[in-house]
């Protein structure tokens, strides 16, 4: 199995074109998507449509989550959190107003997890954590609670998304990883980061950053009527406040 796994491509169109393009060219044999497709970003229904047209198998985000609610405010508290920053809120509230009919379509279908066994290694791919999507799974996790979930799950390698950092973290005899964000980093890189999971030869996790045009992105965020500073965000690879 030779896969590219993406997430939190956050409606940033140009980093996903760039990141498909770019993982074709290194062989891959298909792509796994770990949620969050919408939110923050300027082109959240062609940014759908890219992964449709692809035929890409992934699980549900919980900003996708949030927006297919049918409350607005409900799903502010219970995917996103009711104290975002004022910047965050704003997006959200644009994404619900624009998401179209086909694009809250495929999000309401998509899965919470998908496991995948490959020999004798199975592969828990979700968004937050395997329970909750809302759960960040770091460096600073205990190592207790990242057991728990492995054993929950019967999985000898979790791979989630959510936290926007790449990550791969020893438990035991199993591993963690996350591909960082496709659309929206927060490491202080602004490039799109992914991964290419490889087992050919045991397990291989190979982060990846590919530049694409993040200045005409902020331009699109503020044509689109995005908050500037949110733009400011996308240049400096970091999150908006």
């Amino acid at each position: 199995m030779r896969i590219a796994v993406i997430s939190d491509v956050h409606g940033n169109l140009p980093a996903l074109e760039a990141v498909l393009t770019d993982s074709a060219g290194r062989g891959v044999e298909g792509v796994i998507n770990l949620g969050d497709l919408v939110g923050y970003g300027p082109r959240p229904n062609e940014v759908v449509a890219k992964i449709r047209e692809a035929e890409i198998r992934g699980v549900v985000g919980n900003f996708d989550l949030a927006v297919c609610s049918d409350d607005e405010e409900e799903g502010l508290v219970k995917f996103l959190r009711r104290d975002l920053p004022a910047v965050a809120r704003d997006t959200y509230l644009w994404t619900r107003a624009r998401l179209n009919a086909d694009s809250l379509l495929f999000l309401r279908e998509q899965p919470a997890q998908l496991m995948v066994e490959e020999g004798e290694l199975r592969f828990n791919f979700t968004h937050g954590s395997p329970v909750d999507p809302l759960e960040y799974l770091r460096l600073d996790t205990p190592e207790f609670r990242l057991t728990e979930l492995f054993e929950g799950t019967g999985a000898d390698v979790l791979v989630t998304g959510h936290t926007h950092l790449p990550l791969a973290r020893e438990v035991g005899d199993r591993l963690l990883l996350n591909p960082g964000s496709v659309g929206h980093p927060r490491d202080g890189d602004p490039r799109a980061s992914y991964m290419i999971l490889d087992t050919e030869q045991g397990i291989r996790a190979e982060h990846i950053r590919v530049s694409f045009n993040v200045e005409s992105l902020a331009e699109d965020c503020v044509l689109s009527g995005l908050p500037q500073k949110q733009a400011e965000a996308f240049k400096k690879g970091l999150p908006a406040k």
